[in-house]
Parts: structure tokens; C-alpha cells; sequence
């Protein structure tokens, strides 16, 4: 079976460029969070009042998983750590993640020729960069 792909953008400098190859789609599913910013204040009868800050919610890190990988998906996700580059990744739904990979952990696995690696990255959505 054929490994898809989700489309990469990357943004230099004020627009935003598609590169020639996408980055393969994760073999393990996306935990999409968002949480509220709200807080719960008591008040002086006892009871609860909840206040919104002007920021509402905030959309937590995804973790992508990438399982018996070739060096591919880990060289281009180190890159992108190094350089700081911000991505805009769109997905086979046409779902837009825009922010930048911040970290990563690759698993090499020992006496595999070729070299083969489970890759986990964290990308930090940054939705200003929009």
C-alpha cells in the first residue's frame, strides 16, 4: 500500500510556498485539543462566576507519529526544528495546522539496513502566523 501525503507550506518570508514534496501522512492518530482560557472566580455569596480573558481558548501542541520510517520524514522534520520554520500543513480533509514543529524524538532501529526510525514531533499550532 502507498504512503500518502499531506501538503507542506512553508512561509520565508511574507507568503506562503508549497514544497515539491509533502510530508507523509502520520501512522498513528492526531489528539486535536483546545481548551478553554476561562477562569472560575468565587464570589462573596459563595457561588461561581467565570471570566473570559480576551484570548478564549487556546489550541494545545500536536503530536505526530510516524512508525518504521526510512530518514525521510526525520531529516526534513530536524530541518524545520533548526531553521524555525513556520509550516502551514494541510491534511487529506483540507484541515489547515499552521505553526511550527518544536521538538522531536526519533527511535533507531538497531541493525536495520537500511536504517528505519519511529519518529515522534511535537508541532506547536500558532495560528498568528496565518
Amino acid at each position: 500500500m502507498a504512503r500518502t501525503t499531506w501538503a507542506i507550506y512553508t512561509k520565508p518570508a511574507s507568503s506562503w510556498v508549497i514544497e515539491s514534496t509533502g510530508i507523509y501522512r502520520p501512522n498513528e492518530n492526531l489528539s486535536i485539543q483546545k481548551n478553554n482560557t476561562q477562569t472560575k472566580v468565587a464570589l462573596a455569596d459563595g457561588s461561581s462566576a467565570y471570566m473570559a480573558p480576551s484570548t478564549k481558548y487556546r489550541d494545545e501542541p500536536l503530536t505526530f507519529v510516524w512508525l518504521w520510517e526510512d530518514g525521510t520524514t526525520k531529516t526534513k522534520v530536524e530541518a524545520y526544528i533548526n531553521n524555525q520554520t513556520n509550516i502551514k500543513i494541510i491534511d487529506h480533509n483540507a484541515v489547515e495546522y499552521i505553526g511550527r514543529f518544536v521538538g522531536m524524538e526519533s527511535v533507531q532501529m538497531v541493525g536495520e539496513n537500511p536504517d528505519r526510525y519511529d519518529v515522534k514531533a511535537t508541532f506547536e499550532r500558532m495560528p498568528g502566523l496565518a
